[in-house]
């Protein structure tokens, strides 16, 4: 069974993309897939922050994995909700995720190249 709105379906078709693909495979995936990114996510982030707090720029990419299953799950469980605040809640849930994810993913993307580049002096 297809736990999509068609609403969400036609926006996939009309706007295919990054996110489009990520939702939906965030929506193929299993709880338990959506739990174990959420997982590593959140416990990598708490593990670095607390054992190495000037190392933050390494925690960028499984932060973005953390948020991918976030995500999912929100999106999930928004499509289950009967009660339009904890669907509203869910959608804010779901919005903040796909903001922090994205941020991270920009942030990583960044350090990359500028790992690759090195310092440029014109």
């Amino acid at each position: 069974m297809d736990s999509t709105s068609p609403a969400d379906r036609a926006t996939e078709a009309e706007h295919p993309g990054p996110y489009a693909a990520l939702a939906a495979r965030a929506r193929r995936a299993s709880d338990g897939g959506l739990a174990i990114a959420t997982a590593i996510g959140l416990v990598h982030l708490a593990l670095l922050l607390v054992w190495r707090p000037a190392s933050w720029q390494f925690v960028v990419a499984p932060l973005a994995i953390g948020c991918y299953g976030i995500w999912g799950i929100a999106d999930r469980e928004r499509t289950a909700a009967a009660d339009p605040s904890h669907r509203r809640m869910l959608g804010v849930a779901r919005a903040l995720a796909a903001i922090v994810g994205t941020l991270a993913v920009a942030l990583s993307a960044f350090r990359i190249v500028g790992a690759v580049v090195g310092t440029v002096i014109s």
